[in-house]
């Protein structure tokens, strides 16, 4: 993220003192923080966003919210129901723990090239990991493809799909983008992020007007 900050201006640290309710309400108000190499380096203020700080660990946390809300505002996803989704990133260890909170089962497919690590980790959380064959998308077997299968075969479940779950960037344009605003105090230039599903892109980028 480029902004136009001074190097007098004092930068947000967004955290609460207060209770916040459960390990949701610990999700998003991240700090900036300014990178002074990259700063010095290119004659910008360079800073980023501490995502990392989301109680899971990452960005991911935030869509992981969203789209277990729209599932439930929907009326989809009702209590003691089941969440699914594919995932070989840190969505399914943001679904584990949003989903440990509020009560709900998860289930995640993934591809079986995955680290032995994250797959204790979400065992850890309480999800239902399922390795299979990683294959193309275009493969009926895809670990996308499974978990789409198993949530509709199976009564009370919900396929969050964050691949096309508009409540993915619905997540970044409701929290991320005017947290940033908040901190630059609207002087950004430009904001850069890696991308997967681009929830996170598309979200934070989108104007309000």
């Amino acid at each position: 993220m480029f902004s136009r900050i001074t190097h007098s201006t004092r930068l947000a640290r967004s955290f609460t003192s207060a209770p916040v309710h459960g390990f949701v309400g610990a999700i998003g108000n991240t700090p900036l923080i300014r990178l002074n190499k990259l700063s010095e380096e290119t004659g910008c203020e360079v800073l980023g966003k501490a995502e990392f700080q989301n109680p899971g660990g990452s960005v991911k946390d935030r869509a992981a919210l969203y789209v277990i809300k729209d599932a439930e505002e929907s009326g989809r996803l009702k209590p003691g129901g089941t969440v699914v989704e594919g995932t070989a990133g840190n969505t399914g260890i943001g679904l584990a723990h949003v989903c440990r909170s509020k009560g709900y089962k998860c289930v995640i497919y993934m591809p079986n090239t995955q680290s032995q690590e994250k797959i204790d980790l979400l065992k850890m959380l309480g999800a239902d990991v399922r390795p299979v064959p990683a294959v193309a998308f275009e493969n009926p077997k895809n670990y996308n493809h499974q978990a789409k299968e198993y949530a509709e075969a199976t009564p009370g479940a919900v396929w969050t799909n964050q691949f096309d779950n508009v409540a993915n960037a619905r997540a970044h344009y409701e929290t991320t983008g005017p947290e940033i605003w908040r901190q630059t105090g609207g002087k950004v230039d430009a904001f850069i992020c890696a991308t997967g599903t681009g929830g996170t892109l598309s979200g934070t980028a989108r104007p309000t007007w």
